[in-house]
């Protein structure tokens, strides 16, 4: 079971940009930025809502604050790319935010579900390519976003 929820967390993302034509690159930038919220603000945000009285996991509100801002962005950049050779590599930054997504969420899920992914095979051949997948998924979808065409408005 973990081997498939892992399986989820990667291909997840890539059948969501597949169907919907989402802009991967910049999903894989937001789930970035939800990473660095998740790990440098997540106190802070624990203790202002400690204040509200709400009460939630560290691992939950980590977990949101890792999966809100990729998915809002999948969804809200649908319909940006065409098919083409551009699409195929919004498919490939799309795998890489999976990979991303998987090794961001997977110590989260362990200690907040009963499923430990971080026992699993997959997982342990996924934390081997983990700066491949970084890297390789930043520096794709940074030149996506840098060469990403608009399409500017004529002048009457």
């Amino acid at each position: 079971m973990p081997d498939i929820l892992l399986a989820i967390m990667v291909f997840g993302p890539l059948v969501i940009t597949y169907f919907l034509k989402s802009n991967a690159a910049l999903g894989f930038l937001a789930l970035c930025v939800g990473f660095v919220l998740s790990t440098s603000v997540i106190g802070d945000l624990k203790h202002l809502l400690s204040e509200t009285h709400l009460s939630i996991a560290n691992d939950t509100l980590g977990a949101i604050l890792v999966l809100v801002p990729f998915l809002l962005t999948l969804l809200l950049s649908r319909h940006g790319h065409a098919r083409g050779p551009m699409f195929f590599f919004q498919l490939i930054a799309a795998l890489a935010g999976g990979g991303l997504l998987a090794l961001s969420l997977g110590p989260l899920l362990t200690s907040s579900t009963s499923f430990n992914v971080t026992d699993s095979s997959a997982w342990n051949e996924l934390t081997k390519i983990q700066a491949g997948v970084i890297g390789f998924g930043s520096l794709l979808s940074l030149l996506l976003v840098w060469t990403h065409s608009y399409k500017h408005a004529k002048k009457h």
